[in-house]
């Protein structure tokens, strides 16, 4: 894979989920992991766990994907091509302020919104099935979700805390 498909790739992907960076990770391990096998499952994960701890917007990710693969040139042109579709609905957004109270338009972004749910809840399972594979790792998973989203702590003490955990319980069961 060249750095200018990987771009384009990168481009679609964004253009077509509005955005929505927990959306392309199905998108992505379908074409770069399963398809390409340029990037492992493990380095997909790395980037998105990457992306949702460091400050910025959801897609970030893409960046250490880019950077992954072709180093700082692949970072630069995965954030370009991150950032690109974002100005390219400024007229779309215009046009829905101006017809956000037609019927038809509120169904269309419900629709929408509702399709990124069912994309990332699928992106969800999807990586849960592959990870979640011992005891430690549904440990992991349970404290980092308890923490994250009932406790709402910090998203950074959260990772720190269960991976001191996981790391624990890998130790005791080895």
């Amino acid at each position: 894979m060249s750095l200018l498909a990987l771009t384009a790739i990168i481009f679609y992907f964004n253009l077509i989920t509005f955005g929505n960076g927990p959306v392309m990770i199905p998108l992505l391990q379908q074409r770069l992991v399963d398809q390409a096998h340029v990037l492992t499952f493990d380095q997909l994960l790395y980037a998105f766990a990457i992306g949702r701890v460091t400050p910025g917007q959801a897609n970030v990710y893409v960046t250490a994907i880019g950077y992954f693969l072709f180093g700082l040139p692949g970072a630069l042109l995965a954030t370009a091509a991150i950032q690109l579709p974002g100005y390219a609905m400024l007229p779309l957004v215009h046009l829905h302020e101006r017809f956000r109270q037609v019927a038809h338009v509120r169904r269309f972004i419900r629709g929408l919104t509702a399709t990124s749910v069912g994309l990332i809840l699928a992106a969800t399972v999807g990586i849960g099935r592959e990870t979640l594979t011992t005891v430690s790792a549904v440990v992991v998973f349970g404290l980092t979700f308890i923490m994250g989203y009932v406790l709402k702590w910090n998203p950074i003490l959260s990772i720190a805390i269960a991976t001191a955990i996981g790391l624990a319980l890998y130790y005791l069961t080895s």
